[in-house]
C-alpha cells in the first residue's frame, strides 16, 4: 500500500469571504481579539465534543475487512509494482493474501473468489473501503451505487458488505495493519517473480505458517482463533460464480477491438463488425454469437497488442506476396522462414493453408521437425511436410515384419516377347482359306 500522506491544513487567505466571516462572527459572539485567549479551554471542551471519538470494538469470528496493497517486484531484471488483495479476520488476526496484474475490478473479484475457495466458505460480513471496484458513487445519507460486477457477485455468495465513511480508513483499521504487515514481512526485500501464480500458489503456505504465531492481545496460536472464524462462515454456492463480463464492441478496419487500452485480434471478415467480447482476468474471449473466433491471454504491462495469426492465414494465402512485409513471418521459427524465401508463389499459399491448420492444433514443435525431415531430400511440397507431420504427431502406425522363407519356390521360366500371342490369332493364309 502506498505510504499515507499527511494531508496539510487548508489556508485561508487574509481578507478572504471566509477570513472576513470568521472575523464577523467573533465579533457578534461579543468576543474580541484580547480576551479569545480567555476563552481557549471553553473552546477545546466545545470542539473535544463534537469530534468522534474511537471507541474499542469486539470483533466476532467470520467478520472479514479486504482491502489492497502496493509492493515492489524483481520481474525480468526490473522493479515493477504490483497490487496485492488481502483478507483478514479482526478476530484471529490471520490473513490471506494474494498478488495481482491490476487493482481492476476482474482481479478484485478474482481475488475475492479464490479466498473463499481457499477457506471453503463465505465471511457473513466483509469491511470494504470505497475502491472503485465495488462502489462507483458514494450517494447522500450514506448510500453506496454499487458496480454491477460487484452486487452481482455479493448476492451470489450472501454476504453482508459494509463501506467506510470518506476519508475514514481507520475504520477498517485491522487490514490497513495487515497490508502493512505483509508488506514489510513477506515482500521485502523484494521478491523476485518468475512466475506469478506460482508465488500466489506458495502464499497460501506462507499465509498458513503465519497463524501458528500468538495472537497479539489473546497470547494462543493465531490458528487456534481462525478455527472459529472458518466455523463461523457462510456455506459456498453450490454453483461457483462464473467471473466473466461481456462487452460489444466494434472491430476496426484491421479486425482489432480494444479492452482497457489493449488490442486484440479477431478475424479480417469481422473488420468494422460488432463482435461480443467476454471478458476474464486472465483472458479475452471473442465471440460471433455462440461461436468463439478467438481466445486471448489477457495483457497486462507494457504490451499493448495480441495478435492470433490464425485467422488471419487463409487471408493471407491469397496474398502471399504480402507474407514478408507482415510481423507473422518474422515470429516464425527460421527452418520455416527459410523454406517460405524458397517457395513459389503457388507452393506459399499452400504452404501457409498447412500452417494454419498445425497453428490452429498448436503443435508448432512437430511442425519445424516435420519440414527438416521432409527437407532431408531436397525442397519439399506441402503435401510431403503434411504427411510426416502426422507420422511425427501420431506415429508411423503399426507395420509387422513379414518373415521370407530362405528356400523360394521354383517359378516357370518367362518368355519375353509378343510373339507367343500370335497362337492365339489365326494366320493370313488361314483367314484366306477360310474364306
Amino acid at each position: 500500500m502506498a505510504e499515507r500522506r499527511h494531508e496539510e491544513k487548508e489556508k485561508v487567505p487574509a481578507n478572504s469571504e471566509a477570513h472576513m466571516a470568521a472575523i464577523a462572527r467573533r465579533r457578534i459572539s461579543g468576543v474580541g481579539a484580547k480576551c479569545s485567549s480567555l476563552c481557549l479551554p471553553e473552546k477545546k471542551e466545545l470542539a473535544d465534543e463534537g469530534e468522534e471519538a474511537a471507541l474499542p470494538l469486539e470483533s466476532e469470528p467470520g467478520v472479514a475487512q479486504i482491502d489492497f496493497g502496493e509492493a515492489p517486484f524483481v520481474r525480468e531484471g526490473k522493479i515493477v509494482d504490483l497490487p496485492y488483495l488481502v483478507l483478514s479476520f479482526p478476530y484471529s488476526n490471520g490473513f490471506y493474501v494474494q498478488v495481482f496484474e491490476s487493482e481492476n475490478q476482474d482481479g478484485f473479484l478474482e481475488g475475492m473468489k479464490r479466498f473463499f475457495d481457499q477457506m471453503n466458505g463465505v465471511p457473513r460480513t466483509i469491511r470494504f473501503d470505497n475502491l472503485s471496484p465495488a462502489v462507483k458513487k458514494v450517494l447522500a445519507g450514506g448510500e453506496r451505487a454499487l458496480t454491477e460486477g460487484f452486487r452481482a457477485f455479493a448476492l451470489h455468495y450472501g454476504f453482508d458488505y459494509e463501506f467506510c465513511n470518506p476519508g475514514a480508513g481507520h475504520e477498517k483499521g485491522h487490514v490497513e495493519a495487515m497490508v502493512k504487515y505483509v508488506r514489510n514481512n513477506f515482500f521485502l526485500p523484494e521478491r523476485t517473480v518468475y512466475d506469478l501464480e506460482a508465488l500466489n500458489e506458495s502464499l497460501w503456505k506462507e499465509a498458513e505458517a503465519d497463524r501458528h504465531r500468538p495472537h497479539y492481545k489473546e497470547g494462543t496460536p493465531i490458528a487456534e482463533r481462525h478455527k472459529e472464524d472458518l466455523a463461523a462462515l457462510y456455506y459456498l454456492p453450490e454453483r461457483p460464480y462464473d467471473l466473466i463480463r461481456y462487452e460489444s464492441l466494434k472491430a476496426d478496419k484491421y479486425g482489432f477491438v480494444t479492452v482497457s487500452q489493449k488490442k486484440y485480434s479477431t478475424s479480417p471478415r469481422f473488420a468494422g463488425q460488432r463482435v461480443t467480447v467476454g471478458i476474464r482476468y486472465h483472458r479475452i474471449i471473442i465471440f460471433q454469437e455462440d461461436d468463439v473466433i478467438v481466445s486471448h491471454q489477457r495483457l497486462y504491462g507494457r504490451e499493448k497488442e495480441s495478435m492470433d495469426w490464425v485467422p488471419y492465414l487463409s487471408l493471407m494465402a491469397k496474398r502471399p506476396g504480402a507474407l514478408k512485409y507482415t510481423a507473422f513471418f518474422d515470429q516464425l521459427p527460421h527452418p520455416w522462414k527459410t523454406y517460405l524465401d524458397h517457395c513459389t508463389l503457388a507452393e506459399k499459399k499452400e504452404a501457409l493453408k498447412l500452417l494454419a491448420t498445425i497453428m490452429k492444433d498448436q503443435h508448432m514443435e512437430q511442425a519445424v521437425e516435420a519440414l527438416k525431415t521432409a527437407s532431408q531430400r531436397g525442397h519439399p511440397s506441402a503435401d510431403a511436410i503434411q504427411q510426416v507431420y502426422h507420422q511425427h504427431l501420431y506415429g508411423r502406425g503399426h507395420r509387422e515384419t513379414v518373415a521370407v522363407a530362405q528356400d523360394l519356390p521354383s517359378m516357370p521360366k518367362a518368355h519375353r516377347g509378343m510373339t507367343r500371342y500370335n497362337a492365339f490369332f489365326p494366320s493370313e493364309e488361314e483367314v484366306n482359306t477360310r474364306a
